[in-house]
């Protein structure tokens, strides 16, 4: 028979003993700690965001410069497919 023990709740677990010469971390310093995190955070991925698209951008511009213009219009997809099953 397996015996189960419940897992200690988050004010029951045993916490880190902080460091005598440290002082203690107030609420509020908590919480504009993260704040200033999640802000870093979201200029990060504002950043990231920026550079993907201008990547997309320049990407496209390469792929569309070495692809050879043709003269005569793209036929629409249901021409495409007709002439796929006659061949």
């Amino acid at each position: 028979m397996v015996s189960r023990t419940r897992l200690p709740m988050m004010d029951e677990a045993k916490q880190p003993e902080p460091i005598e010469s440290e002082p203690k971390e107030s609420i509020a310093s908590r919480i504009e700690r993260r704040e200033a995190e999640i802000a870093f955070a979201m200029k990060q991925e504002a950043e990231r965001r920026a550079a993907v698209i201008e990547n997309m951008h320049r990407l496209r511009a390469l792929r569309l410069s070495q692809t050879p213009k043709a003269s005569a219009p793209i036929p629409p997809a249901e021409a495409r497919r007709v002439s796929k099953r006659s061949a």
